[in-house]
């Protein structure tokens, strides 16, 4: 049976879950939750705590891993420990090698387009600058949906 991944000197009061850090998988934590909880022998009401509390603790660590990896990156670990007279469960987030290098790479594009983006801006406030010194009144408009640009300049005749 060891093929199957059974390991005979597992703990029998230990239990590990690993879902992927999402929030959508928040719901399976709570259901294991609970359901360790009615092993573990909790009343209804030290249930729904214990449910409420595993819950805070994946959507944090979905929070976490998001801000680190982005997205649908990373990992939550539960582990479920009836150890004697109590239910202890941790809740870990983590993040494979792949994904924070992953992170680190849009993070690097995302700096290198801004700094991009801001020279543009430069460029374009420097041209308005110059305009405006050579001509009595300038317009200058641009269409953000279709990239389009209208400038209007005016030189006053003198009579």
């Amino acid at each position: 049976m060891s093929g199957l991944g059974y390991v005979a000197d597992v703990n029998a009061g230990t239990s590990e879950l690993r879902l992927p850090a999402d929030r959508r998988y928040v719901i399976v934590a709570k259901r294991a939750a609970a359901g360790f909880a009615a092993v573990a022998g909790l009343g209804v009401e030290a249930l729904d705590d214990l449910v409420i509390a595993v819950a805070q603790a994946c959507e944090n660590v979905v929070s976490l891993t998001e801000r680190v990896a982005g997205p649908g990156g990373g990992q939550m670990r539960l582990v479920f420990r009836i150890d004697g007279p109590a239910l202890r469960v941790e809740v870990r987030g983590s993040c494979s090698r792949a994904e924070l290098e992953a992170a680190e790479r849009r993070r690097a594009q995302a700096a290198a387009q801004a700094a991009v983006e801001a020279r543009a801006r430069e460029v374009e406030e420097m041209a308005l600058r110059v305009m405006g010194l050579f001509v009595d009144d300038f317009g200058y408009r641009v269409d953000e949906r279709t990239g389009g640009v209208q400038v209007r300049l005016t030189k006053y005749l003198v009579q």
